[in-house]
């Protein structure tokens, strides 16, 4: 961290939001943060998180060899081929 002028600490950059849409509720929220169970031994790769309404679990969209699929099939369906 960044010393600010009289000794004060920059805050640190703010992480982007990365936004999900429940696919049981529909809600849309920030997914940064919303980790089903911090306390499972797999939850340090794990994609999957958990809608803060109803409580759904679900793999985050555009995570893993789905999303580089579903952003392949995009690209090529509008013209921007790889």
């Amino acid at each position: 961290m960044a010393a600010l002028p009289g000794g004060a600490a920059a805050p640190a950059p703010a992480t982007p939001a990365v936004m999900e849409q429940c696919p049981l509720c529909s809600v849309e929220f920030d997914a940064s943060g919303q980790g089903c169970r911090p306390s499972c031994p797999m939850a340090s790769g794990c994609r999957v998180v958990c809608c803060p309404s109803c409580g759904y679990s679900f793999p985050q969209e555009n995570a893993g060899l789905a999303g580089r699929l579903k952003q392949f099939f995009q690209r090529r369906q509008t013209g921007r081929g790889p």
